[in-house]
């Protein structure tokens, strides 16, 4: 439980959260011309720089240290898009400094293609491959609960290849989907520990549409996802398992004021290893925006699933609910409000955490190539666990500039 001090420090932060927001009152507006070349290909460099001051970079219950944090961000991103076909080439890297602990210091980076193919108006194609190289700071991840008991943080490499199918006209009634991905996760340092968190998976999957005629879509879905562990620590069993899913839902667009989706169906997940126990039960994900006038929009999301945990337990049966507000003031200012809800319910153990977290972000847009964006964010964590929860508060500025 919260004692008097954290509810205190919370309402602090959310008072200079609300105060930011007041005096700027901006979000996004970023308007990236890019750079046409001769062959039709569009290159667009966008450059992030910011700093923000964490309270608590190393999420502990006590004992916490703050640091401001430097982020030099600079990405590019190349275009072909005749209309119908496109294709897509990210590219860029992220460094941090901590000025106040600088074994934090981190250098991430992502390579990202993906495209759209049609050949034809009954035929859909859609790919992906990417690869992160992420950094996973201290008390996050496998090292939750142990703040800076680790001497540095934790780092990994994952890759994706995914492929989309689509037969059907869009004019027609019923159109059927495919899908395969595939997707890799292995750590690159502490590996006497981590190795017991690489994995690989591949997903299989098929989405039936039924198109109503008023911009809506009825679909059931079913997936098979396999998730194999390349390692078994020492006196424990295999996390391997086969994640299976069966869902009914329906997506709408521009329907009066609303555009959204909904999915509510059943999940099974099946251990390869008969010491751990196997989840079967309901899942969802939903997503709706609300937009009663041009300039502003309210967005629920929720979703239920049972996930791989990274430290402790069988499978973490993980509900979400999340709130946002975005809104124009006028064609330079915008703000942006959020609230969000996770409950953590352990299978294997005796554990529950509840996560709460408050954001405020404004913008101010300069010119259609610069903007410049305040933030803050309030996180509360509840636990069953010792050592699990923890209160941490960042507020930051970004300055984003495009050709």
């Amino acid at each position: 439980m919260h004692t008097n001090l954290k509810e205190s420090k919370m309402k602090k932060s959310l008072l200079a959260t609300i105060i930011a927001g007041t005096i700027f009152n901006a979000a996004y507006a970023l308007e990236p011309a890019g750079i046409n070349m001769d062959n039709g290909v569009t290159i667009t460099p966008l450059l992030n720089v910011g700093t923000k001051h964490d309270d608590n970079i190393f999420s502990k219950a006590n004992e916490e240290k703050s640091s401001a944090i430097v982020t030099v961000a600079p990405s590019v991103n190349f275009l072909l898009d005749d209309g119908i076909n496109q294709y897509n080439f990210n590219m860029g890297i992220t460094s941090g400094t901590y000025l106040s602990s600088s074994d934090d210091n981190f250098v991430d980076g992502f390579l990202g293609f993906n495209s759209h193919i049609e050949p034809s108006s009954q035929n859909r194609f859609d790919f992906e491959i990417g690869a992160n190289w992420v950094t996973e700071p201290r008390g996050t991840g496998i090292t939750e609960g142990l703040g800076d008991d680790v001497t540095e943080p934790l780092t990994y490499t994952d890759q994706t290849i995914a492929a989309t199918y689509e037969y059907g006209a869009l004019s027609t009634a019923a159109r059927i989907a495919f899908d395969v991905k595939y997707f890799n996760k292995g750590y690159t340092n502490f590996e006497a520990t981590t190795q017991f968190r690489d994995f690989d998976s591949i997903k299989l999957g098929s989405t039936f549409f039924y198109n109503t005629g008023a911009a809506t879509d009825l679909f059931i879905e079913v997936n098979r996802d396999a998730i194999e562990y390349d390692n078994v620590e020492t006196g424990s069993v295999s996390r391997s398992s086969d994640d299976y899913r069966a869902l009914a839902g329906v997506k709408w667009e521009a329907t009066a004021l609303t555009t959204g989706s909904i999915k509510l169906g059943y999940q099974k997940k099946d251990f390869e290893a008969d010491a751990r126990t196997n989840f079967s039960g309901l899942s969802w994900e939903a997503g709706v925006q609300w937009q009663p006038l041009s300039y502003s929009t309210l967005s629920f999301d929720t979703s239920r699933a049972a996930r791989d945990p990274n430290t402790e337990g069988n499978y973490i049966n993980e509900t979400l609910y999340s709130v946002n507000w975005s809104h124009s003031w006028n064609e330079k200012l915008s703000s942006t409000l959020g609230a969000s809800f996770t409950d953590e319910d352990y299978s294997g153990v005796t554990r529950n955490d509840d996560t709460k977290t408050y954001s405020a972000s404004v913008n101010y847009s300069f010119a259609r190539w610069m903007d410049i964006s305040v933030f803050a964010d309030v996180t509360s964590k509840d636990s069953t666990r010792d050592g699990i929860m923890f209160d941490k508060n960042i507020v930051g500025m970004n300055f984003t500039v495009a050709m």
